[in-house]
């Protein structure tokens, strides 16, 4: 049992912890229930508003696209990050301190300032990637990378895997150093190559870091929303739109309280739910 000094000591932190998480949380629940006017709440309608869910087109757009930014970014920071750092760890102590700090700094820079940056990067007039092009005479590739519906989205997931890629790389780094060397050394003795043991041994004793990984980077990319709000504002069109840009859009831009409750509630759900399936597998492993 919990001593009576222990509950006193988390008291405090508990009472803040419901104060600005769980009484917001069951407000915006509430909240989602009734209709508005100008900011009032007007009546209470039930379920009426989550029945707007089914019809919304920029909603399961939105949500697509939440989906395909998880896949895009599962495929490149993970995979290339695993990669880097197993090249890295044979380096010298010094060569991966070094290394392992310059990969790291997109993650340190606000993802507001990204934006930016990328977005002169991108800029179809004056943008270093389209220049780049032409200077290598693929200047039939340029173009307006953020202005495109086919182009922007990806473009942005760009962003978002360059500022997570060195986090991948620093994570991956420290659980390849606790691998027993023992195992590369019998490897080395049977003749393994590179490959060989970056497949049998590396990659297998790499999965509790690859699902904390994976499933982190799942439950971020359904919080996403800075980067995005920064450089498209969810355009051109809906092409980058996701959830978090909708609820913003529904409740400060067209006033709908109730729905912006609604498309509120739904990412809670995903995200808590995307957490106790980090949290359960975590466990079993």
């Amino acid at each position: 049992m919990t001593s009576r000094p222990a509950i006193l000591f988390l008291l405090p932190a508990l009472l803040l912890y419901a104060a600005f998480v769980v009484v917001p949380i069951l407000q915006v629940v509430a909240y989602s229930f009734f209709s508005w006017d100008n900011g009032i709440a007007q009546e209470f309608v039930g379920l009426a508003n989550y029945t707007h869910l089914g019809s919304d087109s920029v909603f399961w757009a939105a949500l697509s696209h939440n989906a395909i930014w998880v896949v895009l970014t599962l495929a490149f920071p993970l995979l290339a990050g695993l990669l880097l750092a197993a090249i890295l760890a044979d380096r010298s102590p010094r060569t991966i301190q070094v290394m392992s700090a310059i990969y790291f700094i997109p993650r340190t820079i606000p993802l507001v300032v990204a934006g930016i940056i990328w977005g002169w990067i991108y800029n179809p007039l004056f943008g270093l990637l389209n220049y780049g092009l032409d200077m290598m005479g693929l200047g039939s590739l340029a173009g307006a990378w953020l202005a495109e519906e086919s182009t922007a989205l990806v473009s942005l997931n760009v962003v978002g895997a360059w500022t997570f890629f060195g986090f991948c790389v620093v994570i991956y780094l420290g659980a390849i150093q606790s691998i027993d060397p023992s195992l590369y050394e019998a490897a080395e003795v049977d003749g393994a190559p590179w490959w060989r043991k970056f497949r049998d041994i590396t990659v297998p004793l790499l999965n509790n870091s690859t699902l904390f990984l994976g499933l982190y980077a799942a439950i971020e990319a359904m919080r996403f929303f800075d980067l995005i709000w920064v450089t498209t504002q969810g355009g051109p069109g809906y092409a980058t739109e996701v959830l978090t840009t909708h609820v913003y859009k529904t409740f400060f831009l067209v006033g709908d309280f109730g729905y912006a409750a609604v498309l509120s509630v739904v990412l809670l759900v995903i995200v808590l739910s995307l957490s106790a399936i980090a949290f359960r597998l975590l466990r079993a492993k």
